[in-house]
């Protein structure tokens, strides 16, 4: 069994933008390779939970939304890091799929495929939804500051991710 730390995509680990679906428009957080590394380092594997209902919606395609994904995976590859998994849901909430957040499909797929311990193991997420899932999947919650209200189902509330990852590790350690 396996610590991980699992972060949503848009207004986590980008800037968010409404209907992404041109890589060229991708801002990755500048604290991201900083506090993915430290991570990495404590020992936690991480994965990727996004939803994409863009792709439902046939705003964007399965191709494009993939598109931003590698951009993002292939700046982590440029500084020696990469997301155990990247699982995403292109399910508009009315179809009633089991995989969109806060449903826990994807999250059970991570503890299947990768061992992932949720008691030992973060979700990081900007929506209430994430940290739906968070608490669902039995692990401990943390919403960064974006533009979505303050959840009560977060365990933490962070300005960044460099504060979320400092937070964890603190726990890690006691």
């Amino acid at each position: 069994m396996k610590a991980f730390v699992i972060f949503d995509r848009d207004g986590t680990i980008i800037d968010h933008v409404h209907h992404l679906k041109d890589p060229e428009l991708v801002r990755i957080k500048l604290d991201l390779v900083e506090s993915l590394s430290k991570l990495r380092k404590a020992g936690f594997g991480f994965g990727m939970v996004t939803n994409q209902s863009i792709i439902g919606r046939g705003i964007a395609t399965h191709q494009e939304v993939n598109a931003i994904n590698e951009k993002v995976i292939n700046h982590l590859a440029s500084h020696h890091l990469a997301f155990d998994f990247v699982y995403v849901c292109p399910h508009l909430d009315e179809d009633d799929c089991e995989c969109r957040k806060p449903a826990l499909k994807l999250g059970h797929r991570a503890i299947i495929e990768h061992d992932l311990t949720p008691a030992q193991s973060y979700v990081i997420g900007d929506q209430e939804s994430d940290l739906i899932f968070g608490k669902n999947l039995g692990c401990s919650t943390i919403q960064v500051k974006a533009n979505a209200e303050k959840s009560g189902y977060a365990d933490y509330y962070s300005e960044t991710l460099s504060q979320a990852v400092n937070w964890i590790l603190s726990r890690a350690k006691s």
